[in-house]
Protein backbone atom coordinates (compact mmCIF):
# COMPACT_ATOMS: atom_id res chain seq x y z
CA UNK A 1 0.00 0.00 0.00
CA UNK A 2 1.11 3.63 -0.91
CA UNK A 3 1.21 6.47 2.25
CA UNK A 4 -1.60 8.19 0.37
CA UNK A 5 -3.91 5.05 0.25
CA UNK A 6 -3.38 4.71 4.08
CA UNK A 7 -4.35 8.06 4.76
CA UNK A 8 -6.95 7.42 2.66
CA UNK A 9 -8.37 4.79 5.11
CA UNK A 10 -8.12 6.87 7.85
CA UNK A 11 -9.78 9.78 6.00
CA UNK A 12 -12.59 8.09 4.60
CA UNK A 13 -14.35 6.82 8.20
CA UNK A 14 -13.40 11.09 9.32
CA UNK A 15 -14.82 12.35 6.68
CA UNK A 16 -18.27 10.10 7.37
CA UNK A 17 -18.32 11.07 10.89
CA UNK A 18 -18.16 14.88 10.61
CA UNK A 19 -21.04 14.08 7.89
CA UNK A 20 -19.97 17.27 5.79
CA UNK A 21 -22.20 19.10 3.73
CA UNK A 22 -18.71 21.20 2.20
CA UNK A 23 -15.01 20.10 2.13
CA UNK A 24 -12.05 22.28 1.71
CA UNK A 25 -9.14 20.23 0.45
CA UNK A 26 -6.04 22.29 0.85
CA UNK A 27 -2.53 20.63 -0.89
CA UNK A 28 -1.61 18.14 -2.86
CA UNK A 29 -1.61 15.49 -0.42
CA UNK A 30 -5.44 16.06 1.14
CA UNK A 31 -6.22 15.79 -2.25
CA UNK A 32 -5.23 12.64 -4.08
CA UNK A 33 -5.61 11.34 -0.36
CA UNK A 34 -9.55 11.81 -0.36
CA UNK A 35 -10.46 9.72 -3.04
CA UNK A 36 -13.86 10.93 -3.65
CA UNK A 37 -12.96 13.64 -6.62
CA UNK A 38 -16.57 13.54 -7.81
CA UNK A 39 -17.77 15.15 -4.59
CA UNK A 40 -19.82 18.16 -5.87
CA UNK A 41 -18.94 20.05 -2.46
CA UNK A 42 -15.64 20.68 -2.67
CA UNK A 43 -13.03 23.37 -2.73
CA UNK A 44 -9.43 22.94 -3.66
CA UNK A 45 -6.65 25.55 -2.25
CA UNK A 46 -3.25 24.95 -3.62
CA UNK A 47 0.05 26.60 -2.76
CA UNK A 48 1.61 28.89 -2.24
CA UNK A 49 -0.54 29.65 1.08
CA UNK A 50 -1.43 32.84 1.85
CA UNK A 51 -4.06 34.62 4.56
CA UNK A 52 -5.33 36.44 1.30
CA UNK A 53 -6.36 33.08 -0.28
CA UNK A 54 -8.65 32.56 3.22
CA UNK A 55 -10.69 35.44 2.26
CA UNK A 56 -12.35 33.81 -0.95
CA UNK A 57 -13.38 30.87 0.40
CA UNK A 58 -16.91 30.75 2.20
CA UNK A 59 -17.92 29.36 5.14
CA UNK A 60 -17.47 25.21 5.15
CA UNK A 61 -18.16 22.07 7.62
CA UNK A 62 -14.85 20.33 6.24
CA UNK A 63 -11.16 21.01 5.93
CA UNK A 64 -8.79 18.48 5.00
CA UNK A 65 -5.19 20.11 5.13
CA UNK A 66 -1.73 19.10 4.09
CA UNK A 67 1.63 20.71 3.34
CA UNK A 68 1.06 23.87 5.37
CA UNK A 69 2.60 22.83 8.02
CA UNK A 70 5.48 21.68 5.93
CA UNK A 71 5.70 24.50 3.85
CA UNK A 72 4.88 28.02 5.73
CA UNK A 73 6.90 28.96 8.90
CA UNK A 74 5.70 28.03 12.12
CA UNK A 75 4.37 31.30 13.20
CA UNK A 76 3.22 31.89 10.01
CA UNK A 77 1.36 28.04 10.05
CA UNK A 78 0.05 28.69 13.14
CA UNK A 79 -1.75 32.51 11.94
CA UNK A 80 -3.08 30.49 8.86
CA UNK A 81 -4.60 27.64 10.75
CA UNK A 82 -5.70 30.05 13.75
CA UNK A 83 -7.58 31.96 10.56
CA UNK A 84 -9.00 29.31 9.24
CA UNK A 85 -10.63 27.69 12.34
CA UNK A 86 -11.70 30.49 13.96
CA UNK A 87 -13.34 32.31 10.45
CA UNK A 88 -14.20 29.42 8.01
CA UNK A 89 -14.41 26.11 9.25
CA UNK A 90 -15.88 23.44 12.50
CA UNK A 91 -13.85 20.66 11.45
CA UNK A 92 -10.48 20.36 10.60
CA UNK A 93 -8.65 17.46 9.56
CA UNK A 94 -4.32 17.72 9.39
CA UNK A 95 -2.03 15.64 7.09
CA UNK A 96 1.52 16.84 8.56
CA UNK A 97 5.16 14.62 7.48
CA UNK A 98 6.64 14.31 10.30
CA UNK A 99 10.29 15.11 9.54
CA UNK A 100 9.16 18.35 7.79
CA UNK A 101 7.32 19.31 10.56
CA UNK A 102 10.29 19.11 13.20
CA UNK A 103 12.17 20.84 10.65
CA UNK A 104 9.59 23.46 10.94
CA UNK A 105 9.90 23.15 14.75
CA UNK A 106 6.42 21.73 15.73
CA UNK A 107 5.84 19.83 18.10
CA UNK A 108 3.27 17.96 19.42
CA UNK A 109 2.46 20.85 22.30
CA UNK A 110 2.09 23.18 19.58
CA UNK A 111 -0.26 21.01 17.58
CA UNK A 112 -2.75 20.93 20.61
CA UNK A 113 -1.85 24.41 21.60
CA UNK A 114 -4.23 25.33 18.26
CA UNK A 115 -6.89 22.56 19.91
CA UNK A 116 -6.24 19.55 17.52
CA UNK A 117 -5.85 15.99 18.64
CA UNK A 118 -3.43 13.38 17.43
CA UNK A 119 -5.68 10.20 15.57
CA UNK A 120 -3.18 8.71 13.97
CA UNK A 121 0.26 7.94 12.60
CA UNK A 122 0.44 6.75 8.71
CA UNK A 123 4.35 5.87 7.41
CA UNK A 124 5.60 9.56 7.87
CA UNK A 125 2.72 11.47 8.07
CA UNK A 126 0.73 11.98 11.43
CA UNK A 127 -3.03 13.30 11.14
CA UNK A 128 -4.49 15.35 13.46
CA UNK A 129 -8.09 16.54 13.74
CA UNK A 130 -10.30 19.42 15.46
CA UNK A 131 -13.40 19.43 15.86
CA UNK A 132 -15.78 22.49 17.67
CA UNK A 133 -18.23 20.10 19.29
CA UNK A 134 -14.78 18.31 21.23
CA UNK A 135 -13.14 21.44 21.53
CA UNK A 136 -14.55 22.78 24.68
CA UNK A 137 -16.70 19.92 26.29
CA UNK A 138 -19.66 21.45 28.58
CA UNK A 139 -18.23 20.86 32.19
CA UNK A 140 -20.65 18.86 34.51
CA UNK A 141 -19.91 21.04 37.72
CA UNK A 142 -21.26 24.35 35.84
CA UNK A 143 -24.79 23.74 36.83
CA UNK A 144 -26.84 25.20 40.06
CA UNK A 145 -26.61 21.56 41.76
CA UNK A 146 -22.97 22.33 43.26
CA UNK A 147 -23.39 25.85 44.29
CA UNK A 148 -23.70 26.57 47.64
CA UNK A 149 -26.82 25.61 49.36
CA UNK A 150 -28.53 23.80 46.14
CA UNK A 151 -31.61 22.98 48.11
CA UNK A 152 -32.18 26.45 48.92
CA UNK A 153 -31.85 28.13 45.40
CA UNK A 154 -35.14 29.40 44.14
CA UNK A 155 -36.63 29.02 48.20
CA UNK A 156 -35.08 32.32 49.62
CA UNK A 157 -33.82 35.78 48.13
CA UNK A 158 -30.09 36.18 49.82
Amino acid sequence: MTAHSDISTILLPLVAQFNADSILLVGDIAATSYTQQQDTRLQVLKTPFSLEQLTTIATIDLAIISEVIDILDKPDGIEWLSMLRHCHVQHMIIISESEQAKQRGWQLADYLAVGMAHIATSNNYQIFSYAIEHYRPKKDWLNSRFWANPENYGKYRW
